[in-house]
C-alpha cells in the first residue's frame, strides 16, 4: 500500500496523439461531434498551436447551457496543473471533480507534455495484489437507475440530469436487462438542430440542454433509437475482485450485474474505482484561516466555532479536495458600542474549480458559523458536484 500511496503518474503519461484535438475557432457542435463519451474531452489549441484548455461534454451540455454555435475559445475549461510528480490519488480526485477521465500533464514550465488517462491509472490495480485488495474492501456496488425500454428520449434525458447519472439501464416488460443509454448517446444525436425544425432560428440560441428546436420531433422519439443493446454485464454471483478486474480491462466505463432472471441488481463504474483511489490520500488537516472577533465573543464560543469548522472541513474534504477555508466577520454596533449583528463570510477554496462563498448575518457568532457551513453545503449540492455520478 505504501508503494501506491507514493506513486506518481510518471509511468502513466501518454503522448498527445492519444487525445482528440481541435482549434479555438471551432464551434461547440463541431467539437463535441468528435467525442463519444461525456467523460471525454477535446484539447483546444490556438493559432500558434498553444494549448488553451479543454471542451468537456458534461461541462458544456449538462452543467451549463451553451448553444451549439458557441465558439469554443470563449468556454474552454482550464484544467488543473498536473505534472509527472502529481500523486495518483490527486489525479483521480481531479478526474472526479471535472468529470473528465483524460487530463493534460504539464512540465515545470507549464508547457503541455502529455496526457493521463483514467484507464491507465487503474491498470496499476490489476498489477498490485495489495491495491486490488484495498479497492475490493472499500468499493461499493450500487443499485442501477433503470427505465423501461419503451421510454422516450425526453424521459431518459431528464432522468440523466435530475438523478445525476451518466447512464441509465433499460429493462424489458419483465424487468430483464434490455440495453443501456448514456449521455454520450443522446449528446451525439441532439447537439445540432434537424431539418424538421418548425422555426429556422431554433437551436441557435437555446442550446442542447433544452432540446432546442425539438419540441415536436426528437423529444418524443423512443430511446431505442439511440440506446446500446449489447451491455457489458456479469452474473451478480461474480466475486468483487473479478468484477473490478473485468471493468479495468474492459473498453467500457461500467459493468452491470444481473441475477438468474437477467434482471439488473447492481453495477460498478470507473468512477467508483477512482473514488476508491482517492481514499489513498494521506489524512492532512485543511488550513483554516480565521481571526477571532472582538470582546463580544468569548474564548469558549470562539474555540467552539473553530472545533465546529474543523469537523466541517474533514467532512467536506471526503467529497472534494480543499485548499483552504477562510472565515471573516464584521460586527456592526449600536450607539452604545454593543455588537448588533455578526456579518460572517465563509469561503471554501477547492484545489480545482471555483470557490464556494457563504455570507450570513446572525446575532450569535457561533450560530452564524453554523448557518454559513449549512449554506456552503446547499451551494455544493446545487452546483452538481455532490451528485453521485453513479456510472
Amino acid at each position: 500500500m505504501a508503494k501506491i500511496q507514493s506513486l506518481s503518474i510518471e509511468n502513466f503519461v501518454s503522448p498527445l496523439d492519444t487525445v482528440v484535438r481541435s482549434d479555438e475557432e471551432s464551434t461547440l457542435g463541431t467539437v463535441l461531434s468528435l467525442v463519444d463519451s461525456s467523460h471525454d474531452a477535446v484539447f483546444i489549441f490556438n493559432k500558434a498551436e498553444k494549448f488553451i484548455g479543454l471542451i468537456s461534454p458534461f461541462k458544456t451540455l449538462y452543467s451549463r447551457n451553451y448553444p451549439y454555435t458557441t465558439k469554443v475559445s470563449s468556454i474552454v475549461f482550464v484544467p488543473p496543473a498536473i505534472t509527472e510528480d502529481t500523486p495518483v490519488y490527486t489525479v483521480a480526485e481531479h478526474m472526479l471533480a471535472s468529470k473528465i477521465y483524460v487530463l493534460p500533464v504539464f512540465d515545470e514550465e507549464s508547457n503541455l507534455k502529455g496526457v493521463v488517462h483514467g484507464k491507465d491509472i487503474m491498470q496499476a490495480i490489476t498489477e498490485d495484489s495489495d491495491l486490488l485488495e484495498f479497492v475490493k474492501d472499500n468499493i461499493e456496488l450500487r443499485t442501477p437507475v433503470t427505465a423501461p425500454i419503451t421510454a422516450s428520449v425526453k424521459e431518459v434525458f431528464y432522468d440523466l440530469k435530475k438523478k445525476g447519472v451518466s447512464r441509465i439501464v433499460l429493462t424489458d416488460e419483465g424487468g430483464a436487462l434490455a440495453g443501456i443509454v448514456t449521455r454520450g448517446d443522446l449528446m451525439q444525436s441532439l447537439i445540432k438542430p434537424t431539418a424538421k425544425m418548425r422555426f429556422p432560428n431554433e437551436g441557435s440560441r437555446i442550446g442542447f440542454y433544452s432540446l432546442a428546436g425539438e419540441k415536436a420531433f426528437r423529444k418524443g422519439m423512443p430511446v431505442t433509437k439511440y440506446h446500446t443493446a449489447m451491455v457489458d454485464h456479469l452474473p451478480d454471483t461474480t466475486s468483487k475482485s473479478e468484477v473490478i478486474s473485468h471493468l479495468i480491462t474492459s473498453k467500457h466505463d461500467s459493468i452491470i450485474l444481473t441475477d438468474k432472471l437477467s434482471k439488473p441488481t447492481s453495477f460498478l463504474s470507473m468512477r467508483d474505482i477512482l473514488q476508491t483511489l482517492v481514499m489513498l490520500q494521506p489524512d492532512v488537516d485543511v488550513p483554516l484561516i480565521i481571526k477571532k472577533p472582538g470582546k463580544s465573543v468569548s474564548d469558549e464560543e470562539y474555540d467552539r466555532a473553530v472545533d465546529f469548522l474543523q469537523l466541517f472541513a474533514k467532512k467536506l474534504r471526503k467529497r472534494m479536495r480543499i485548499e483552504k477555508i477562510e472565515v471573516t466577520s464584521k460586527e456592526p454596533k449600536n450607539n452604545a458600542g454593543v455588537t448588533k449583528m455578526f456579518n460572517i463570510t465563509l469561503i471554501v477554496t477547492p484545489v480545482a474549480g471555483k470557490s464556494i462563498v457563504s455570507i450570513v448575518k446572525k446575532r450569535s457568532f457561533f450560530d452564524g458559523i453554523q448557518d454559513a457551513t449549512a449554506t456552503v453545503e446547499k451551494q455544493y449540492r446545487r452546483s452538481g458536484l455532490s451528485k453521485s455520478e453513479t456510472y
